[in-house]
């Protein structure tokens, strides 16, 4: 069958020396693990240039001519619907689709379907969908397929997190940057942070009851694969030892699951507005 998917756009209105366009494969963006210290500042940067061209009103259209579907049997929630307005800041075109009126159901994903899925779009996003499932849609596809890219569990959106306490410390790498995390590190977005911290170097410490600490065979994995020498993640059982002395002291009690260092508001959606954006544009290309 003759493909229906229009040709890839001009992307003429994308100047990489204005925003750099790194180059990331969709399937790392399903755990952080999965991303490099390279991955993670490229993101970073990409998100920091978009953040910097739309506060100065530069148009960065870079998917312009590209079509993303949203798979969901439920109406957009507040997740997809940013990953929609970020994808739409970019020139792409959006479409809600329903997975059940597609026959890509619980127990099945028709592969035809998800063949011309990917011949009528050029990605994919997953949302509220078995891992299962969405890994056989992305099986068929043939194009990026995301596992609910813009959704509050998604683990990357603790790249967020990270901009946003770059930010607060005025720039600081991250392999300089001290953050101790109060709460269940088992949850998404502590064990997203435990990864992050060892693919950038940055120092973590974790305030939580023993009982809920990583797994020690975890640790050891996420240790040996560190960036940074010397010890840089560090368990504590009590904040009152964990926190002294850090840049940043996130509690996920105040604002589960994804704090966001105290910013709120428009401040916060920015900061996640930009990742996801910067995300787009690393994986379609």
């Amino acid at each position: 069958m003759t493909p229906i998917k229009a040709p890839r756009p001009n992307v003429g209105s994308f100047q990489p020396e204005m925003v750099p366009r790194p180059n990331i494969h969709h399937r790392n963006l399903w755990s952080v693990g999965t991303l490099s210290r390279s991955d993670v500042l490229d993101v970073l940067e990409t998100a920091r240039r978009l953040k910097q061209a739309g506060l100065s009103g530069l148009p960065v259209t870079p998917l312009r001519g590209c079509n993303l579907a949203l798979l969901n049997d439920a109406p957009p929630a507040e997740g997809a619907g940013s990953l929609r307005h970020a994808a739409l800041g970019l020139g792409a075109q959006v479409s809600h689709l329903r997975p059940s009126d597609a026959r890509i159901a619980p127990d099945t994903a028709d592969e035809a379907t998800a063949r011309m899925l990917g011949r009528l779009y050029d990605a994919i996003d997953c949302e509220s969908m078995a891992p299962e499932l969405v890994a056989r849609v992305a099986h068929s596809a043939g194009v990026p397929v995301f596992n609910g890219l813009g959704s509050h569990g998604h683990p990357t959106r603790v790249l967020a997190e990270l901009l946003n306490m770059q930010d607060q410390c005025g720039g600081k790498a991250l392999d300089s940057l001290s953050v101790c995390f109060v709460g269940d590190p088992r949850t998404p977005c502590g064990d997203a942070l435990l990864h992050a911290a060892a693919a950038t170097g940055m120092e973590l410490r974790i305030a939580a009851p023993r009982h809920r600490w990583p797994p020690p065979e975890l640790l050891e994995r996420l240790r040996a694969r560190a960036v940074a020498r010397g010890e840089r993640l560090k368990l504590y059982e009590s904040t009152a030892q964990a926190g002294t002395g850090t840049d940043i002291v996130i509690d996920a009690h105040d604002d589960p699951p994804w704090p966001m260092g105290g910013q709120a508001g428009a401040d916060r959606g920015d900061y996640r507005q930009f990742t996801l954006q910067a995300l787009l544009v690393s994986t379609i290309s």
